[in-house]
């Protein structure tokens, strides 16, 4: 499970690395745009990740795991991206990476409390 856990997170990582480097100036810019990006998109991120445990099959004692392993890709890599923002995400203004490290953070916390949530409300049905 866990090797399954961690190819989803370096997939969907490598995905989102790839939106924001392609497109992520369309929608991440100084000002109301990374207002809206803070409100919205960590709780895309637990909501997605909330029905893709519940859609894989995970047992619910072991969500809160599965959910800490998918993060756990985005982690490192992001180790590398928050301190080569300017390289990997030309297009951004440089002044933003900070605050891409701070959104990062907050939608692998909503990654991680998603399974915790998850597993919780399984165990409150029975």
């Amino acid at each position: 499970m866990v090797v399954r856990w961690l190819i989803v997170g370096v997939v969907l990582w490598a995905i989102v690395a790839a939106a924001f480097r392609f497109a992520g100036q369309l929608v991440f810019t100084p000002g109301s745009g990374v207002t809206w990006l803070f409100m919205l998109l960590p709780l895309i991120i637990f909501a997605l990740t909330f029905v893709l445990i519940k859609l894989v099959g995970v047992g619910p004692s072991d969500r809160a795991e599965a959910a800490s392993v998918f993060a756990v890709p985005g982690l490192f890599f992001g180790i590398y991206i928050i301190n080569n923002f300017t390289t990997v995400f030309p297009n951004l203004d440089p002044q933003l990476g900070s605050t891409f490290g701070a959104l990062m953070f907050a939608c692998f916390a909503a990654t991680i409390i998603s399974g915790i949530v998850s597993s919780r409300l399984q165990q409150l049905e029975k």
